[in-house]
């Protein structure tokens, strides 16, 4: 409140006051001079109170947007020059212009100085109203669609630029860049569309056909249709032709004449089912399909239909169609058969024919003509599966034998093997238990040869011969193999020497990881720890293995020495011995006996014993993969003996060049050590499988 309104306010509070004195009392005359203070005394207290409300009130600026705008504070408020004066407190302030959004907000008024505050009015937006004679418009304003009802009123619309796209079936597409001035006004459009078509004149031969264009009909032919630029789908139709169908186009607001169309005459329908179906389908020599199959055929005209399918006998037929007709042949092929003896081992195995079981044993099977799928099966024998083929025209047989899981095993098993070096290597398969040691009563029969009885159920390879100095080389190529007396034991095809039993257990490992087998011997620091038994790797033979290679020929029967009879010494030369040739150099030598080798002979000399291994009985003593001990048993036969879990050294077998005693040369005669010897050398062994895989 301003000083004049304030004023104004004093006058009109001192004009409302009417005195009138109380009845009964005696009116006293007023003293000019007391009335004249009166008045000076009011004015001055609202000179001082206009004065108070100056010094507390602060100066409030309002910036506002839209400068037109105007605005209303409430409360008690001065406006001076676009200024307020205002006391310190809360304030609601209006603000408002033609074709803005109003804006009411709080606004709190401290004891700063020069207190500014911006109010910034937003503008209402515009409507705009499209006029077109052309009725279903579609539009999209800034690629957005537009929901409103064209032509009409597309509202609200922001102030600012806009691109409008209009659109209307079969007319061209128009663009619009629009300046929408807002503030709640309401501009106009006037949108006229250009058409997107020609006009086409279309005949037909013959005439009178069902013109359909974009799938509306436009009557029979000749007509004219419009036909956009484009392309619209058209149709010609006439009953008994085949209906015409193709995309055309036309420059818009051209006219022009379409060539001729002629129509051909409409083909029929053949619907073929065989019995049984899926038969192939040849209609003409041209293959169509499996039946059941409806196929379009030319009418009026004869047509041979073939049908095949295996084990059936191929059917023809001739037949014709109308045009638009239809004609159905249902056909019945008949069985081609042709019969198979089939014989069966064992007799209950169960047959199956194409996965259906027909019944057990041997029998006649009589099938279509067709490839069929066999099977035999029976539990404990592995299955035979295998195609066929009946044949009606001839007279087949088959024999089946099923092979026990057992034989079906090894018959997938290799009886000869070769490792990387060709160390050919021969199957064992000990069927019975056998003594290992010999009897008390021997000739020749030492304290460390106890008599023990073993079963070896776990199959392996064995050597066929011992391992020569070419072959340890292919991984040690330094090594020599010595020689004596001026009598060398180093030819590459003579037998190893000089190598301690380690040596042999880590070439054993080396020739295992060349051939891709698991190791059979454990090292650390190059020294043997132990051994993997479920390994398939290459080592040394237990001695019970060596034992029953060598003392039990194929027919079961015990050998003592190495050759037909227990006789000694040999009648004739059967092996390599200590014989006359080496007496300068070895302490004992056989009478009258010349191999003749003075030391080791090359692998393979000599004929090889019953199981086909070569030098069992002579030429180098062998390593073999036991601990040395004597080892007294009885009871029940052990299964796969591996000798004691410890010891210092290791076992040898077999006779040798440099031995020629009754005693060193029976076959079960045991020797021991752990360094090389001239007159020690080995042979390879491996089991078939990994203990795992074999069982």
């Amino acid at each position: 409140m301003n000083p004049e309104n304030l004023k104004r306010a004093n006058k009109a509070t001192l004009a409302a006051v009417d005195y009138q004195p109380l009845e009964g009392v005696v009116k006293t005359r007023r003293d000019p001079i007391a009335a004249g203070l009166w008045a000076l005394g009011i004015v001055l207290v609202g000179s001082a109170l206009i004065m108070l409300y100056l010094s507390m009130a602060r100066a409030v600026i309002f910036t506002l947007t839209p400068a037109s705008s105007e605005i209303e504070v409430s409360g008690l408020a001065f406006n001076i020059g676009g200024n307020f004066l205002l006391l310190p407190g809360d304030y609601q302030i209006a603000a408002s212009a033609t074709g803005y959004r109003p804006d009411t907000r709080n606004v709190a008024v401290d004891d700063s100085v020069g207190q500014e505050i911006a109010i910034v009015l937003q503008p209402l937006p515009g409507h705009l109203l499209v006029n077109s004679a052309l009725d279903g418009l579609i539009a999209t304003m800034d690629g957005e669609p537009v929901s409103a009802n064209l032509p009409g009123l597309i509202s609200p619309i922001s102030r600012g630029k806009h691109q409008l796209v209009v659109s209307r079936k079969r007319y061209f597409d128009t663009t619009f860049d629009l300046e929408i001035v807002g503030l709640g006004t309401q501009q106009s459009l006037d949108v006229a569309l250009k058409p997107a078509w020609g006009h086409l004149d279309i005949s037909s031969q013959p005439s009178a056909a069902d013109l359909v264009v974009d799938g509306l009909a436009l009557g029979l032919t000749p007509a004219r249709a419009e036909i956009l630029a484009t392309g619209s789908h058209v149709e010609l139709r006439k009953p008994g032709y085949r209906t015409w169908i193709g995309n055309l186009s036309s420059d818009a607001g051209s006219s022009a004449q379409h060539p001729m169309i002629k129509l051909l005459i409409a083909d029929g329908r053949a619907l073929i089912n065989s019995q049984p179906s899926g038969a192939s389908v040849t209609l003409n020599d041209r293959f169509e399909g499996l039946t059941p199959i409806e196929i379009d055929v030319r009418p009026d005209r004869q047509h041979r239909l073939e049908l095949f399918l295996d084990g059936y006998i191929k059917s023809q037929r001739r037949f014709s169609v109308s045009p638009e007709a239809a004609v159905s042949l249902d056909i019945v092929l008949a069985e081609n058969v042709g019969e198979i003896a089939l014989n069966v081992s064992p007799e209950d195995a169960e047959v199956l024919i194409d996965d259906r079981r027909i019944g057990r044993g041997d029998q006649t099977l009589r099938l279509p003509a067709k490839r069929h799928r066999l099977q035999v099966r029976r539990e404990g024998y592995t299955s035979s599966t295998q195609n066929i083929l009946p044949k009606p025209e001839q007279e087949q047989a088959l024999t089946i034998t099923l092979l026990t899981e057992e034989a079906t095993y090894w018959a997938s098993r290799p009886t000869r093997i070769s490792t990387f070096g060709k160390i050919q290597m021969a199957l064992m398969r000990p069927q019975a238990a056998f003594k290992m040691g010999a009897p008390r009563r021997q000739p020749g029969r030492r304290a460390n040869e106890v008599e023990r009885a073993v079963v070896l159920k776990r199959p392996f390879y064995l050597g066929i011969n011992e391992v020569s100095n070419r072959q340890y080389r292919l991984w040690r190529a330094e090594h020599s193999s010595s020689a004596i007396s001026a009598q060398t034991l180093d030819m590459q095809e003579q037998p190893v020497t000089m190598v301690s039993w380690e040596d042999v257990a880590q070439f054993c490992n080396w020739l295992s990881e060349r051939d891709d087998l698991t190791p059979f011997y454990r090292l650390q620091n190059e020294r043997v720890v132990g051994e993997n038994w479920s390994a398939n790797g290459y080592r040394l033979p237990t001695e019970a293995e060596w034992a029953w290679a060598a003392r039990i020929s194929v027919d079961g029967s015990t050998a003592m020495f190495g050759w037909d009879n227990n006789r000694y010494p040999p009648r004739e030369v059967v092996a390599n011995y200590a014989d006359a040739s080496a007496a300068s150099f070895v302490n004992f030598t056989l009478p009258n006996y010349r191999d003749p080798y003075p030391v080791s002979s090359v692998i393979g000399s000599f004929k090889a014993n019953s199981r086909g291994l070569y030098n069992l009985y002579g030429n180098v003593a062998e390593w073999v993969n036991d601990y040395y001990a004597m080892q007294p048993h009885s009871g029940a036969p052990l299964t796969d003996p591996r000798g004691p879990e410890n010891g210092v050294r290791r076992v040898v077998r077999g006779a040798s060049w440099a031995l020629g005693s009754r005693s060193e040369l029976r076959v079960s005669h045991r020797d021991n050590g752990s360094d090389g010897r001239l007159d020690i050398g080995f042979r390879v062994a491996r089991y078939v499988d990994n203990l795992a895989a074999s069982k």
